[in-house]
């Protein structure tokens, strides 16, 4: 059985946190406006550093889209000369047919060369049994993916030299509208290149010299 000095002895030798804890037989807890306090802080924080994060993430998304659109752009045109056939690429919802001109919902790049019974060479659309070689997943988030000046809005056909019918412009969009599209021009050659901005205002130049002023 310990004594009283024994006591006295055990607790001269605990930290004075211990003493305190051994003393009252419970720690102290939050006051409501210590809580709120923090509640507060955490707010603080979020109005900062939310907006910061969704700039970054749309950039992200815009940046996917047009990275997107040149490995599309150089494959159809490397399998062109490769295979000395006609290819082409299309806006595609079920990844396996050309649909609309919605780019940023899918694509698929195929071999144009009207192979089978209702095949049609060069027409930009799967027909007959011309053999379809890549598939391009939806973009992500509020994302849109157009193209601007080519003869057909909804295909883009690359010949057996890898060159193309006439120049044109695929424009990425998010909400923040055309002033801060990104943009891919595209030559008859069949040589993809960003967009540049001519005359510094700002705004994108499109294949024919006219501004990106539309989105989509």
């Amino acid at each position: 059985m310990e004594t009283p000095v024994n006591n006295m002895q055990n607790n001269r030798s605990l930290p004075a946190t211990a003493r305190g804890l051994r003393a009252s037989g419970s720690s102290r807890g939050y006051t409501l406006l210590e809580l709120l306090i923090a509640l507060f802080i955490i707010a603080l924080l979020g109005t900062m550093v939310g907006p910061n994060m969704m700039g970054v993430i749309e950039r992200n998304r815009k940046a996917s889209a047009l990275g997107d659109s040149f490995a599309m752009l150089g494959m159809a045109r490397s399998e062109a000369v490769n295979a000395q056939t006609t290819v082409s690429i299309c806006p595609s919802l079920d990844q396996a047919t050309c649909s609309g001109t919605a780019w940023e919902k899918g694509w698929i790049l195929f071999i144009d060369d009207g192979a089978g019974v209702g095949g049609t060479e060069g027409d930009g659309d799967v027909n007959g049994t011309e053999q379809l070689l890549r598939v391009g997943q939806a973009a992500t988030g509020d994302v849109t993916v157009r193209t601007r000046n080519f003869a057909d809005a909804g295909a883009i056909t690359f010949e057996l030299d890898g060159m193309v019918e006439d120049n044109g412009t695929i424009v990425i969009c998010d909400d923040n509208g055309p002033a801060l599209a990104s943009a891919v021009v595209l030559n008859v050659s069949g040589q993809a290149r960003m967009a540049g901005d001519d005359d510094g205002n700002g705004t994108l130049d499109e294949d024919d010299g006219s501004e990106v002023s539309t989105c989509p």
